[in-house]
């Protein structure tokens, strides 16, 4: 009798155990960037990857290592609560809120102890700011994702992105943007049982710039279109294999959009952008080689 009561007790303390988050960045984790590098001058891959759970500050993280500083502390450490993502600042000196996954349209975040380089700011670090503009889905590995439309702060460079399970879709955290971004655009993320591929092309391709097929006169057969448009631009390259960068300006010249070392054609969401008149150039190495202007209607 005694047993009987004793595992009926077990198991409805178990039926009243919460549902867990599930782990952003679970152990084998692995995010795939582009990085540029000038010796030789050539696109590689960048992976920031978990290689190991414990404890830190208090708190079960994932501990992340990447090949470079350039993208996140080195070591980073990470953990998910209530369908959030925290990860600790070296500039706060806390954990700060790098993802809500449980954010709705109009709310907010900010995100503590970033490097600063703001003229006219004396401290060494400074906030950004995540407001989310409208919420939406896109297909990714066959899985239907849900997807966060943001804005941040002008000092900061961040993709406009953040999907479900994967993360921003341009930079791990904010960047400041007077700061030369060499690892920007997020290629893929694989996990234990989970692959998703942003990119048309494998994740651990190499683009080396010193090849004849991206020599910057291909930048001939380049086109921006439509226009006007509405929802979207897209980037017709002259040459699959062209690396260059696009930045998109609005009419007081602040730029609204950035994606560097982009190959091939490119396309850009500009839903969350309001209409109006917009300006676009294209740099390849160092050089402005094509510029125009569009309308959003």
């Amino acid at each position: 009798m005694k047993y009987s009561v004793f595992l009926f007790t077990f198991f409805a303390a178990l039926t009243n155990v919460p549902a867990q988050d599930s782990d952003f960045a679970p152990l084998g984790a692995k995010w795939y960037y582009s990085e540029y590098n000038s010796v030789p001058p050539s696109i590689i891959p960048h992976i920031v990857e978990c290689t190991a759970k414990e404890m830190f500050q208090g708190k079960w993280c994932s501990k992340l290592v990447s090949s470079s500083d350039d993208i996140l502390p080195n070591p980073a450490y990470v953990y998910t609560e209530n369908d959030t993502v925290y990860y600790f600042s070296p500039g706060s000196n806390q954990f700060e809120i790098l993802y809500d996954f449980t954010a709705e349209v109009g709310d907010q975040w900010t995100i503590e102890g970033l490097p600063n380089v703001i003229p006219g700011n004396p401290l060494p670090y400074a906030s950004d700011t995540i407001t989310v503009d409208s919420i939406s889905s896109m297909i990714v590995g066959g899985d239907t994702l849900k997807v966060w439309h943001i804005h941040n702060t002008f000092w900061f460079e961040w993709g406009g992105l953040i999907i479900e399970k994967i993360g921003n879709d341009k930079l791990f955290i904010p960047k400041m943007g007077l700061i030369e971004a060499y690892v920007w655009g997020l290629r893929c993320f694989e996990s234990p049982g989970e692959a998703y591929h942003l990119v048309p092309y494998p994740c651990d391709t190499i683009y080396s710039t010193i090849s004849k097929t991206l020599d910057p006169n291909e930048s001939d057969g380049l086109k921006v279109a439509p226009n006007p448009f509405q929802e979207e631009i897209t980037i017709i390259s002259g040459s699959p294999f062209m690396v260059y960068s696009f930045s998109l300006y609005d009419q007081t010249g602040r730029r609204v959009f950035l994606q560097p070392n982009a190959v091939g054609s490119l396309v850009v969401n500009t839903e969350p952008l309001p209409p109006g008149l917009y300006y676009w150039n294209v740099v390849i190495g160092g050089v402005i080689v094509r510029s125009g202007k569009c309308v959003k209607t």
